[in-house]
């Protein structure tokens, strides 16, 4: 091998490494990426869950103080609150496990349980609570018929209300729903990466 050869095969060699240099660079920026992207999703899940647990616990508040003032009985008030605590506090479970989510540094594998959970959790949330707002709306059309003067003016304002609240509510659930699967994706994709 002569000198002229020599020096191409080491111009290669120095060709190539830098090309895996380079490739590799270009992966943990591309991993870097989708965990931050992952991280976004689940930082948007968790300001979400604050905002429906402030929320929650305004009703439970607001909602005692505005029946109890439309002079429904105690027992409605109390069902109310006790109904509406409940459903802060489910969507305080739901949330608590991404708390502390660290894409970047956690283990992959148990966010992405994590997640999981919560997307379970939301997805069975109706299976729950439907039935108990039918309930609810029982004790409401009994109460409010017993206790006011134009009850029908009253359910007229509470099923625009409500359906208002609901469209909203389930806009709310899916928008949620949706955030949870990208970060999923991109926690799939980034487990995908790093084998």
């Amino acid at each position: 091998m002569d000198y002229r050869e020599h020096t191409e095969l080491d111009d290669l060699r120095e060709q190539i490494a830098l090309l895996k240099d380079k490739l590799q660079r270009q992966q943990i920026i591309s991993e870097r990426a989708i965990a931050e992207a992952a991280q976004k999703h689940i930082g948007r899940l968790n300001r979400a869950g604050a905002v429906y647990v402030f929320f929650g616990v305004f009703a439970v508040v607001y909602c005692s103080w505005a029946f109890h003032w439309f002079g429904f009985s105690d027992e409605f008030v109390i069902g109310t609150a006790i109904f509406l605590a409940a459903c802060a506090v489910g969507t305080m479970y739901a949330h608590w496990g991404l708390r502390s989510v660290d894409v970047a540094n956690g283990n992959l594998v148990e966010i992405a349980s994590r997640l999981l959970k919560f997307r379970k959790i939301y997805s069975n949330w109706h299976f729950y609570t439907v039935p108990a707002l039918l309930v609810w709306c029982y004790f409401l059309y009994k109460d409010a018929y017993r206790m006011l003067n134009n009850p029908e003016g009253f359910l007229l304002a509470g099923i625009v209300g409500g359906t208002i609240g609901g469209a909203i509510g389930l806009w709310r659930h899916f928008k949620t729903l949706r955030e949870a699967d990208k970060a999923i994706a991109n926690i799939k994709n980034l487990m995908e990466q790093k084998e």
